[in-house]
Order: C-alpha cells, then structure tokens, then sequence
C-alpha cells in the first residue's frame, strides 16, 4: 500500500508537505473518547510492562483532538482503507 495522503479527503485538493519533525506513534490500542465543547479527544495506548512486577497496563501514548467535521473526514477515510484492504485480501470482517 502506497502513502497516498489524499485518499478520502473531501477537502479540495491542495499539496501536502511533510514537517521535518512529524512524529510517528506506534499503538497498540484505541481506549476510548470524549467530546466537549466541538472536540473530540481519542485516547490511544501501548501495552508497557512493570519490570517490578512483571505485569503489563496500557498506558496512553497519544490523546488525539479533532473538530467533529475531522473525525468524520476520518471515519469515510478509514472506511474506504479497510475496504480497500479487504478487496486485497489483507483483512476480513467477522460477520
């Protein structure tokens, strides 16, 4: 799968460039969101282990802010990813 940046956009179409220090986080897990005031915050988590214990927790790595106009853009974007991964064979839905 290629980096293609504008797939699923409906904002027009405008060149993208890349910041020279746009972090890339890994996460295990989605946990959860809220909304207030016109945002909507999702809590992302990576599974880290107590080396005291030995017992793993999810600790949240990322906290993502969207407008509620974004977190739709996302949705019809993520949906036409994961049809598209399905037309590919990557990934099947459980039905």
């Amino acid at each position: 799968m290629s980096d293609d940046t504008t797939r699923g956009d409906t904002t027009p179409a405008q060149p993208l460039r890349m910041g020279a220090h746009v972090p890339e986080i890994y996460v295990d897990g989605y946990q959860g969101a809220t909304y207030k005031d016109g945002i909507v915050k999702l809590n992302f988590f990576s599974l880290a282990l107590d080396p005291a214990t030995n017992a793993s927790h999810r600790e949240v790595v990322m906290r993502m802010a969207l407008s509620v106009g974004t977190v739709m853009q996302v949705h019809q974007a993520l949906g036409s990813l994961i049809n598209d991964l399905e037309a590919k064979g990557v990934l099947r839905r459980g039905r």
